[in-house]
Formats: structure tokens, C-alpha cells, sequence
């Protein structure tokens, strides 16, 4: 079922973080994704996950290890694009024990799910950057869990800023979807 490259979107059980990530980045869709991981499958037909978690960085680990952690949904997704599998897993590996981005800031050090994965694909890039959005869709205002969010880290809201999220990658087109992943 799995292939190198391919991608997991996926829902969190919820809690107030993966709520303010999917209200802010809110699609027409029905389902909303508040998290993005890469496959690799091995010679061996081992399968890991490539991606980044604020408690853990940039890290490697096992697919049955990573279906652990509080996933209320998981999508497979595949490129629609002819990409090189092999580069973008070799790109993926160099970006493992990078810390979370916590600011996503696109000048910050490490980096968030959507970066960790948007970077991994740069010599086969399928996605655009767009302009970051913290807000709410109904009011347009910055939404008050961000905006305490950022105050405690003592920066600005990097509202405007270039980026991306799991919600738009879907939305840009250059993804189908496979399968949902049965937990």
C-alpha cells in the first residue's frame, strides 16, 4: 500500500493546538488536517515516518510506532507528479534532529510538519509557499489562542508570512488521494 514519498495527512485527537491549526487554515473541505508525514518504505519493506512534532523535532520513526501516537484519522496520499522518491527521502534524512519550528517563521531554526516536508520535496517541488493565515475565516481577526500563543513566545503573529500548512498542500492540486489508513 505504501511507497516512498508518499504522504500522511492526518487529524489529531483534538485538543486547543490542532483546533487552532484547523481554524485557521480551514478549507471547503469536509475532512481538515492539522498534520503532514512522509513515508519511506525500505529495501526491506520497512516502513517509517519522516516528519516533525513539537515534543519531538525532526525525527524517524516506524510506522507502527508512529499509528501509536493520537491520530483521530490518517490519509494516504500520493503525487500526481512524476517525482524522484529516492532524492526526496535522502532530503528528509538530512533534516532528522532538527528541533520543531515553534514560531513558523520562515527564517526560524527548524522546522514544522509542513516545512519538514515542503523541504524534503525542494528538488521536486510540488507545492507552492502561500501566506501564512492565523486568522479566523468568519471574523478575520487573529485568532485569540494565537495570538496568546505568540505572546508567550514573545514574537509577532507571522500572519502574511510565506509558509504552508496541510490543509493547502491538499488544496494545491498535486496530490490524489489513496486510501484512508485504517488505525
Amino acid at each position: 500500500m505504501f511507497k516512498n514519498a508518499d504522504l500522511l495527512f492526518l487529524q489529531s485527537v483534538p485538543d486547543n493546538f490542532s483546533q487552532a491549526i484547523v481554524d485557521s487554515t480551514v478549507t471547503s473541505k469536509k475532512t481538515t488536517y492539522d498534520h503532514v508525514a512522509l513515508i519511506e518504505v525500505t529495501a526491506n519493506n520497512e516502513i517509517f515516518v519522516l516528519h516533525s512534532l513539537p515534543s519531538t523535532g525532526s525525527i524517524r520513526e516506524s510506522y507502527s510506532e508512529f499509528k501509536t501516537r493520537d491520530w483521530a484519522r490518517i490519509d494516504l496520499f500520493r503525487s500526481s507528479q512524476l517525482i524522484n522518491t529516492t532524492q526526496i527521502i535522502a532530503q528528509a534524512k538530512q533534516l532528522l534532529g532538527q528541533p520543531y519550528n515553534d514560531s513558523y517563521s520562515p527564517n526560524a531554526h527548524g522546522y514544522y510538519c509542513a516545512d519538514f516536508v515542503y523541504t524534503a520535496f525542494k528538488n521536486n517541488q510540488i507545492f507552492k509557499l502561500i501566506s501564512m493565515n492565523f486568522m479566523d475565516q468568519k471574523n478575520k481577526t487573529i485568532l485569540p489562542f494565537w495570538v496568546d500563543y505568540y505572546s508567550q513566545l514573545g514574537i509577532s503573529v507571522p500572519n502574511g508570512q510565506p509558509g504552508l500548512n496541510p490543509n493547502e498542500m491538499v488544496q494545491q492540486g498535486n496530490l490524489h488521494k489513496i486510501t484512508n489508513v485504517v488505525l
